[in-house]
């Protein structure tokens, strides 16, 4: 087992500047010391990239929730400034040159969706002798342990010859840390819909009766991954932009003999769709982008792994188009239209 394995974080910055420096603020507390955080700023156009620049020099503090840190270990005291970083273009950063900055700050010159703006980071990651890459949400805080219990299970695993290729922590509520938002997820084929595990329980919950199924994924607000995962199953797929990424990730990963799991000592704060306008599962506050993903992804998904299923998700949009009618969303219906076409156009 390698002592202290060399760990990229990457974060995918999308108009949201301040939830990613505070996830910052958390990552630079951490324990564990053999890190580097790449952020991945996803043409933002709003300033975001300027002020994270600016935080990073101590000019544009962080709004620190008093009422979460109260509740939670984690210590809610600005870290030392300025904190040291490189500046990359991600046109230009095939053999950039790293040094001993702990913060890579990547600019992008278009919306390279989730899954492209994770690849970014990894592809920098990998080209600089990574042992894993932590895909973790801008919207999250992290315990200080956190990456600690990651690095110690995964390594476990190898020891114990396990072709364990990513693994889940435990998601809890950032405005309600006492419970879990998910410690996995699980795919359901006959809607091409999805539920979180452990949605909801007490975050004391011990999950003793945990049993990973097939269906089941690792929630992609975060995902610790092995550098050799990477190099045999791929990259993420960056067709479908937003939403089933990592389902995808899972199930090519299993082609291969890799498998999942949950380090449930690691606790992640998780705001959940403070960057796109809502989750996927809060089908009121939905985005007109996060619901024209998340309908389209559905028939690419089904159709790339879940054949058989097509049939009963294309009903499925029927409820769908129903829910948005019910709810006065007239304007969805074009949209629910235009994600069907393009689902057909889909190469995957």
């Amino acid at each position: 087992m390698l002592t202290c394995p060399k760990v990229y974080i990457i974060l995918v910055n999308y108009k949201n500047w301040q939830d990613t420096a505070e996830c910052l603020e958390s990552l630079f507390k951490l324990d564990y010391q053999n890190f580097k955080v790449i952020v991945v700023d996803n043409d933002s156009q709003n300033g975001s990239f300027a002020q994270l620049r600016s935080w990073a020099a101590g000019d544009s503090p962080v709004l620190f929730n008093e009422q979460f840190y109260a509740a939670t270990p984690v210590a809610s005291y600005p870290i030392s400034k300025p904190v040291p970083y490189l500046h990359f273009d991600s046109e230009s950063i095939n053999g950039a040159a790293l040094a001993d900055e702990k913060l890579l700050l990547v600019e992008s010159r278009k919306n390279l969706g989730f899954a492209g703006g994770n690849n970014v980071g990894c592809r920098l990651a990998l080209a600089h002798q990574a042992d894993y890459v932590w895909l973790l949400n801008n919207d999250t805080v992290v315990e200080k342990e956190s990456l600690t219990h990651l690095v110690a299970h995964f390594e476990k695993s190898k020891y114990n010859r396990q072709r364990l290729g990513i693994l889940g922590a435990k998601l809890l509520y950032y405005h309600n840390p006492n419970f879990v938002q998910a410690i996995l997820g699980k795919y359901k084929p006959l809607t091409a819909s999805t539920t979180h595990i452990g949605l909801n329980r007490p975050a004391s919950t011990p999950f003793h009766d945990l049993r990973i199924e097939a269906d089941d994924y690792v929630v992609g607000a975060s995902m610790f991954v092995s550098a050799d995962f990477v190099k045999e199953v791929g990259f993420m797929c960056e067709e479908y932009f937003l939403y089933f990424e990592e389902i995808d990730w899972v199930k090519r990963g299993a082609a291969k003999n890799y498998t999942i799991g949950v380090c449930l000592e690691a606790n992640i704060y998780h705001k959940e769709g403070a960057s796109i306008g809502g989750s996927i599962k809060d089908n009121n506050n939905k985005s007109e982008l996060s619901d024209f993903y998340s309908i389209r992804n559905r028939l690419i998904i089904t159709k790339k792994f879940y054949p058989r299923f097509l049939y009963p998700v294309y009903l499925s949009l029927v409820a769908v188009a129903a829910n948005r009618v019910r709810r006065k969303q007239f304007d969805r219906i074009p949209l629910i239209l235009k994600a069907l076409k393009s689902s057909k156009k889909s190469t995957l």
